[in-house]
């Protein structure tokens, strides 16, 4: 088995984390809460997220495992702590979104009630999240 370099790891991170994030805008905005939107996106910034970590030397088998497997708060803070530039209100936008990835809400539904937040909000938030991370790993590319 041949390990690729970390560029190429947190690039292809990124590919996928784009892809997801354009799977996202194709799939019909269904009624609120509209799950596998709320899958597209949330895992498009945990790939995201991902690919900036990998880049500043994090090693992938550690965000595969705990404490950051799936949580999107914990590597949010990594990748600012590490210079990933997300303005902070996107960043509170974001955060918002850990709980219910973290748990599978959008794979598995819940015995118990708890609010849902609207998934089409947060699109400009992971968009800016996105290319924050493109212009990190790409800093001559074009924003997306």
């Amino acid at each position: 088995m041949r390990i690729l370099p970390a560029h190429i790891l947190a690039l292809n991170y990124l590919e996928r984390a784009e892809e997801f994030m354009q799977a996202f805008r194709n799939l019909p905005a269904d009624p609120p809460p509209a799950w596998p939107r709320y899958f597209l996106l949330t895992h498009a910034v945990e790939l995201a997220l991902r690919a900036y970590l990998i880049q500043t030397g994090v090693p992938d088998g550690k965000l595969r495992g705990p404490p950051l497997r799936h949580n999107l708060k914990q590597l949010l803070i990594d990748s600012v702590n590490a210079g990933l530039p997300v303005r902070p209100a996107a960043r509170r936008e974001i955060e918002l979104l850990d709980e219910a990835h973290r748990r599978f809400w959008h794979r598995h539904p819940r015995e118990v009630t708890k609010p849902v937040f609207v998934i089409d909000y947060f699109e400009a938030h992971g968009t800016e999240l996105l290319q924050a991370v493109r212009r990190s790993l790409h800093p001559t590319s074009p924003p997306t």
